[in-house]
């Protein structure tokens, strides 16, 4: 069975969600892609979202259909696809980075490093870019330091 990893992103329709409606749904998902051996990373900035699916190909392209079709947002845009031996998020079943509810010394360090608007960080354009964000979200995040 082949492993892939699929990055998109998207816009959030006008109706966002609230962020505990947002987070049950990010555990109802973690806990679905979790049977369907995929993980990845949900990353929210102002109204873009930017997620990372990484799993056994037919399940992630399953998923990525249904995402297409999902309502909550709009101008999906298949970012990258390819096959991957090594996956970024296998530790990660499915996590959502809010770059607002970030401490401002944390979300500082992005905004120094990406680019930003008004303190506001912006997903990268450029592949490469989009990986190092991508990456540097799960590292800052995976501790949570600031929730000690």
């Amino acid at each position: 069975m082949t492993n892939c990893r699929l990055i998109y992103r998207s816009t959030c329709t006008d109706k966002l969600m609230p962020n505990e409606d947002l987070r049950r749904l990010i555990e109802q998902s973690a806990e679905s892609n979790r049977q369907h051996g995929i993980t990845g990373m949900l990353v929210l900035s102002g109204d873009q979202f930017l997620q990372a699916l990484e799993g056994p190909s037919e399940a992630v392209n399953a998923l990525y259909a249904r995402l297409i079709r999902d309502e909550r947002h709009h101008d999906l845009r298949l970012i990258s696809y390819e096959p991957i031996q090594e996956s970024y998020f296998e530790d990660w079943g499915m996590s959502l980075v809010d770059l607002y509810d970030l401490p401002k010394p944390v979300r500082s360090i992005l905004a120094r490093k990406y680019p930003s608007k008004d303190g506001a960080v912006r997903i990268p354009e450029r592949l490469h870019e989009l990986y190092a964000f991508l990456l540097d979200a799960k590292f800052i995040c995976l501790g949570r330091p600031w929730d000690k």
